[in-house]
């Protein structure tokens, strides 16, 4: 490589030849890759808005759903580890 036959190596990315182009096409493909997510982030809000404004309630139950579901994994999680946990003592 170039900066092995440098009397020390570099101590940062910006002292490495050829690394600042690099780094500006990572910094743009980043950029392009959070721009686009923004975008497809900001259509799946408006289509989530708009499906609960037209069905208020159809969400509420769906949330509900999902919270009673979720709760009772946490129960069952917690109730396994305490007799794993007796079962040590």
């Amino acid at each position: 490589m170039e900066y092995a036959q440098m009397d020390k190596a570099p101590s940062n990315v910006q002292e490495m030849p050829g690394q600042e182009d690099r780094m500006q096409g990572v910094r743009q493909a980043v950029d392009q890759y959070m721009a686009s997510a923004t975008e497809k982030a900001r259509e799946y809000y408006t289509f989530a808005d708009r499906r609960v404004q037209s069905n208020p309630w159809t969400a509420v139950g769906v949330g509900f759903g999902i919270g009673m579901v979720f709760g009772a994994l946490i129960a069952m999680a917690s109730r396994s580890q305490h007799t794993a946990m007796d079962h040590f003592r």
